[in-house]
């Protein structure tokens, strides 16, 4: 059968598409605040997060008190600090500076698995 002046495709049937077999998240799904319970929390995170210029580690205690809120909401399942990777022992690490993330490869748009 020819098809003068259309695609290759017409006439033809398409292959069925390839079933996705997608694997949940580690921790699971949770809801979200859909009723502002957190969002203090999130707002000062978010503005922590500004002031440093995307410094997340400056901003840990912020995100802290932000996981704990969503905890204590019944937004996410309850789970030890330290297992979410804040422990006591964090607040003696050395801390990133404002400078040194400044010269980091991060701050001039570098991103870790992407190549130019």
């Amino acid at each position: 059968l020819r098809n003068p002046g259309g695609t290759p495709s017409q006439g033809r049937m398409a292959s069925p598409a390839r079933s996705l077999n997608p694997t949940p998240p580690l921790k699971g799904s949770f809801p979200l605040d859909h009723f502002g319970e957190c969002k203090a929390f999130r707002i000062d995170y978010l503005k922590c997060l500004k002031e440093r210029d995307g410094a997340q580690y400056e901003c840990r205690d912020v995100a802290q008190r932000y996981l704990q809120c969503r905890m204590d909401a019944g937004l996410m399942e309850k789970e030890e600090m330290s297992k979410l990777g804040y422990t006591k022992s964090n607040s003696n690490r050395r801390r990133v500076s404002q400078d040194s993330y400044k010269k980091s490869k991060e701050s001039k748009g570098f991103i870790a698995g992407l190549s130019k």
